[in-house]
């Protein structure tokens, strides 16, 4: 992409459409190899040549357009990426662009939404995708399992396993049978159908998946890389559930360090690290260290997603359980119950997190002497009694 760039420099001057579009080329090229600054540079330029050169309609200004939305979504700018890919949308649909690019630029402003909590508006940009391209592409094709995998991906933050692992392992198979089983892709969509196991905790089914991620993923793109840490974050996790205290942090601290190399210091993963990372000392009852560990978590999640994020919402919870873990009931109470809310207007009220929110403010009430509230939050925990079914 380099050399095609310094050709078109010399062949049609340092400033023009044929300039712009290899800098764009060249842009996304970077930003897959978790190069974003310099990504969003390169494509900044090529949209600002292009829109020099070429009529606001023309169908290239909105294929820079979107693919800046694209770059900002990777940097974790998802405000920004969602105006403007939105832009880009309403460019292509009024020139009639090609459904190709409109269902990619649709997609990746689906993602946006995802990313920045609008779960609802996601779910409906996604599943208008995936018509567009099984109308495009047929049943069995790659684009076809990233669209599953994004709406998997919503059911499982809605505490949706099951759906979401309908939806997982349909991409798989189709990944699979696409690229064969040591492909990259194949890796991603094990790592991601090994996180739903590990939802329902199904560990012996997700740990040889996820190892096999790993393996593939480090073979292609090294130690360094979000896919990588994207598949420690599910061995972790694992290890934790297993008890392997001391393992789990070394897992959670090497993504940690994945992500800050990759994004810098400012990016939601990294919270999300952390968080899991706070979990453990959580575990080994170091609860001095967790509380410390959430309060950096919460700030970045308010930061980096908002303060009404689900992600804050469950950091907030982990935040309020170190607190009273050291018998500072008043001050976990206000924490663990901001979490309670937040999840309580977004997720299945079955999700473990809420289950967890609610058995914690319970305790916390009953310490505070106020056994009403406790009263309320245990019975929201307690399961209702199935009604008999007729028949055999």
């Amino acid at each position: 992409m380099q050399l095609a760039l310094d050709r078109h420099k010399a062949l049609y001057g340092p400033d023009s459409r044929e300039t712009a579009e290899s800098l764009i080329k060249l842009g996304l090229l970077r930003s897959d190899q978790a190069k974003l600054e310099e990504a969003e540079q390169l494509v900044q330029q090529g949209l600002q040549m292009s829109k020099r050169h070429l009529p606001p309609n023309d169908p290239a200004v909105a294929r820079a357009i979107a693919a800046l939305g694209m770059i900002l979504e990777n940097r974790g700018s998802y405000d920004k990426s969602i105006g403007v890919l939105e832009e880009a949308v309403r460019l292509q649909s009024e020139q009639s662009a090609s459904s190709s690019e409109l269902a990619s630029s649709l997609s990746e402003l689906a993602n946006s939404n995802f990313y920045a909590g609008h779960l609802e508006q996601s779910d409906s940009l996604n599943r208008r995708v995936l018509l567009m391209r099984r109308q495009l592409y047929g049943a069995r094709h790659p684009l076809i399992a990233d669209t599953l995998i994004n709406l998997g991906a919503i059911q499982f933050e809605r505490g949706n396993y099951p759906e979401a692992e309908k939806f997982d392992r349909e991409a798989l198979d189709i990944t699979r049978g696409w690229y064969g089983k040591n492909h990259p892709e194949t890796a991603s969509a094990l790592t991601i159908l090994g996180r739903t196991l590990v939802a329902q905790g199904r560990m012996d089914e997700a740990v040889d998946m996820l190892r096999e991620a790993l393996s593939i993923q480090e073979q292609v793109y090294g130690k360094v890389h979000p896919r990588v840490a994207s598949a420690l974050n599910e061995l972790g996790k694992i290890a934790k559930q297993q008890g392997k205290l001391q393992e789990a942090k070394v897992i959670f601290s090497r993504m940690a360090e994945i992500y800050r190399a990759v994004y810098g210091d400012n990016h939601y993963l990294i919270a999300i690290a952390l968080s899991n990372l706070g979990s453990v000392y959580l575990d080994q009852k170091d609860y001095g260290k967790s509380e410390e560990i959430f309060r950096d978590v919460v700030k970045r999640f308010t930061a980096t997603l908002s303060a009404n994020h689900m992600n804050t919402g469950i950091a907030r919870i982990k935040l309020g359980r170190s607190i009273a873990r050291q018998r500072r009931f008043r001050e976990a109470e206000i924490e663990t119950r901001a979490g309670y809310e937040i999840l309580s207007k977004q997720a299945n009220p079955s999700v473990s997190w809420l289950q967890i929110a609610r058995a914690d403010l319970a305790e916390e009430y009953e310490a505070l002497k106020q056994p009403a509230l406790a009263a309320r939050f245990r019975a929201e925990n307690t399961p209702k009694s199935p009604k008999p079914v007729s028949g055999n």
